[in-house]
């Protein structure tokens, strides 16, 4: 009775894990003479429910009859929402990606322009002193007046 009554779903934990756990722990109470009904099973397992869970909880108990749900129809409601919420996340994670990768190769783009401008000062910069240079050359050298 006691695992019953410490018995909660982990944040990592998906709903069908947390289902067979619950189911187990049940059977070996129900192999010892204690019974249930379907509402005090599906209230225990949405008082267990993660916080994150909170809302899908909320609504659950806002839409539905609790004395007319069946466990399997709340586990199957629950496993919806979780799938949703797992590919809602991996959207995100995606998105998220997409804008670092946008800002990394903004970021590059912007470095090849400050390099490319930087080099172009440089070649300006050689090529005029080597202008400045050669005019000097030719005026210190001597003419030859033949």
């Amino acid at each position: 009775m006691r695992k019953y009554e410490l018995f909660e779903m982990d944040d990592k934990e998906t709903v069908m894990k947390m289902h067979t756990h619950f189911t187990h722990i049940t059977n070996e109470l129900k192999s010892l003479g204690k019974s249930f009904t379907t509402d005090e099973l599906v209230r225990k397992i949405l008082r267990f429910l993660p916080h994150i869970w909170e809302a899908k909880v909320t609504a659950i108990q806002e839409a539905k009859d609790m004395t007319k749900i069946s466990l399997d129809e709340l586990i199957g409601n629950l496993q919806t929402y979780e799938l949703r919420r797992s590919s809602q996340l991996k959207e995100e994670t995606k998105s998220d990606r997409g804008l670092a990768l946008k800002a990394l190769e903004e970021d590059g783009l912007d470095l090849v322009e400050e390099e490319m401008a930087m080099i172009t000062w440089k070649f300006k910069k050689f090529f005029k002193k080597a202008k400045e240079n050669t005019k000097k050359k030719n005026f210190s050298k001597p003419r030859n007046n033949d």
